[in-house]
């Protein structure tokens, strides 16, 4: 057995930003249905591309309604958010061809941090079953074990006794790889142009051994060899 890759998901495996517009259609289509409310979500994309971060919702309710928006609805927003199932989210085309390259080859897997219906439905809406085995979500381990805990990455490598290699692959240099270089793996940055974390400043000891612009990389710099 080469290696166990293990993947970061979002702005990793597929743009983020995907799932942000998805969420907000649905922001939208409740404030129409529940309050007679128009517009939310095109404002709230509005409000997000114009730096707004934390304040979103607010700012957008504020600008189609005149009104605050009351901490009641805003639970209400927050939990169609994070709770709406995506009908399908785009995969980054290199990811796709990536993770098709390996399957059958190497083990191939995932470790995620976010709030688990979100995260679960946006492994439904990109079909990870298919190629994905045994993903781990560490919000279903404790709120504590989200990135840089250890614990997710211990129960990966408990699944594959006998394996003394393991990869992670991640977009978020600033937590992302504190915890597997700790348990001696080795680390792989996706750096896309368009990334939320593409411009960080990082301080070197939370810097992957590699860097990529492209997961199509990763055999070549794992030594993995895939025979089509």
């Amino acid at each position: 057995m080469t290696a166990v890759v293990v993947f970061d998901l979002d702005d990793t495996l597929y743009p983020e930003s995907a799932f942000v517009e998805s969420g907000f259609r649905a922001v939208g289509a409740h404030a129409l249905g529940a309050w007679g409310i128009r517009g939310l979500g095109d404002a709230c994309l509005t409000a997000m591309r114009a730096g707004s971060r934390g304040d979103t919702f607010q700012r957008a309710y504020e600008r189609v309604s005149g009104a605050d928006l009351p901490a009641d609805r805003a639970h209400q927003l927050l939990k169609v958010y994070r709770e709406h199932p995506p009908d399908e989210l785009p995969w980054h085309e290199d990811a796709l061809a990536t993770v098709q390259m390996l399957h059958g080859h190497v083990p191939v897997t995932l470790l995620s941090d976010g709030y688990l219906p979100t995260q679960a439905n946006k492994a439904r809406a990109l079909g990870l079953e298919r190629w994905i085995e045994k993903p781990v979500f560490t919000e279903a381990l404790g709120r504590e074990h989200w990135k840089p805990s250890t614990k997710g990455f211990e129960l990966i490598m408990s699944r594959y006794p006998g394996t003394a290699s393991f990869v992670y692959v991640g977009d978020n240099p600033l937590k992302d790889f504190i915890a597997p270089r700790a348990l001696g793996w080795r680390t792989i940055h996706i750096k896309r142009p368009t990334g939320t974390y593409a411009h960080c400043e990082v301080p070197p000891d939370r810097n992957a051994d590699h860097q990529i612009t492209s997961l199509l990389e990763i055999p070549e710099k794992l030594g993995i060899t895939v025979r089509q």
